[in-house]
């Protein structure tokens, strides 16, 4: 049987206030011809389908239209729950996806009850342990639902870990096994940002290590970190996060965006590999004066800017010179001595609105209000103080 695992799609979300739905579609509709050109059996998807609880019409749009196109082409679905998604709303989903070949893992289900689900194709069948993200608040709710016993001293990790045992209990090489999951892991590597590659270590009430993770199934799909990678300290040294479609934010630039193809038979390992994705567009961070920023921005093509200007005090409008000349700016950040802001704050009762308000822009813009706005400040503070002066006792 031959999978393709992906993850974290996020589908909503939006850059700096901005939409990114055109990206989206463009990368939904590679991963759908990657899906038919692999000829795979089934896709998963490892939880954070959306980016938020409630989102918008556009992103509900993608993914009806996404799953569409993959049970067009005889594509079978498993979506889980992840812990940006709203359980009510992915189960409300599946009350009809179900019918068309597309099962949904909304929560935590015992083995028996819709936790392990089924999968059949060229004649072999895969179960799939299906474990949405469980919340550290909910933790010991999902162990009595799967009738585990815990000592209240157990923490996340232990009791989140001994559900991941649970869930492959029973499996055997009669049939393909495998796990999907949205969880932390201690140790999984993080962005690769200014040539550095960082681990993150979590604190043990939120994470499960790896060597914890069952070593039953053939093949650990997992979602939550956005960098794609492999666990090699899982078990079975078959467990990979196949990572965010697309670099959600500066945090995630320079790194190769993917999906993983799964080929696996009962009772052999498994094999897997990434799939680049190619139809995102880039997040670039470039850092110097405002002509070198500019120079630097006119050779980065469609991809999204964050600017980090190199100036000697802030000056008003230098944002919004960044943006009419790259208008691919997402961001604009002033690198300047702070030194004298440093000093101590003065006694804010002592100062007058005006001196709040430009104070207050400052702070969050980085530059003071131009005389224009400061005008328009003035006249609406003193529209106010008529107002209360009017105003009967």
């Amino acid at each position: 049987m031959r999978l393709l695992h992906t993850a974290d799609w996020h589908l909503g979300r939006l850059m700096r206030g901005k939409s990114r739905g055109e990206e989206f579609e463009a990368v939904l509709g590679e991963i759908v011809e990657i899906a038919e050109a692999e000829r795979v059996d089934a896709l998963i998807v490892a939880g954070d389908i959306f980016d938020s609880a409630s989102p918008p019409p556009e992103a509900e749009r993608l993914l009806f239209e996404t799953l569409r196109e993959l049970i067009g082409r005889r594509v079978q679905v498993v979506l889980l729950a992840g812990n940006h998604d709203n359980p009510r709303r992915l189960a409300a989903i599946g009350r009809i996806a179900d019918l068309l070949g597309v099962q949904i893992a909304d929560r935590v289900r015992r083995r028996d009850e819709g936790g392990v689900l089924t999968i059949e194709a060229n004649g072999e069948t895969a179960r799939v342990a299906a474990i949405p993200w469980v919340p550290d608040g909910r933790v010991l709710n999902a162990a009595e639902v799967l009738g585990l016993e815990h000592e209240n001293r157990q923490t996340y990790h232990d009791r989140v870990a001994d559900i991941y045992r649970h869930m492959c209990e029973g499996m055997d090489a009669s049939t393909i096994n495998i796990v999907a999951g949205h969880l932390f892991v201690d140790g999984a590597l993080l962005a690769a940002v200014d040539g550095s590659e960082r681990r993150l270590h979590i604190e043990q009430a939120y994470g499960v290590s790896a060597t914890s993770l069952p070593s039953h199934p053939q093949y650990l799909a997992l979602g939550h970190i956005h960098q794609p990678q492999v666990l090699t300290d899982a078990p079975n040294g078959a467990a990979a996060y196949a990572g965010s479609i697309l670099q959600l934010d500066f945090g995630e630039r320079g790194q190769q965006k993917s999906v993983r193809i799964v080929e696996v038979s009962p009772g052999r390992p498994a094999e897997h590999r990434d799939v680049p994705l190619t139809r995102g567009r880039q997040l670039v961070e470039l850092r110097g004066t405002l002509d070198e920023v500019v120079a630097l921005g006119h050779e980065a093509g469609d991809a999204h800017i964050r600017a980090v200007l190199e100036v000697d005090r802030p000056e008003p409008g230098l944002a919004q010179r960044v943006r009419d000349a790259l208008p691919n700016t997402v961001d604009v950040r002033l690198d300047y001595d702070r030194s004298a802001e440093d000093a101590p704050a003065p006694d804010l009762e002592r100062l007058s609105s005006e001196e709040l308000f430009v104070r207050s822009f400052n702070a969050q813009h980085g530059a003071a209000p131009t005389p224009e706005l400061l005008g328009l400040f003035s006249e609406l503070m003193e529209s106010e103080q008529m107002e209360e002066a009017e105003a009967p006792a």
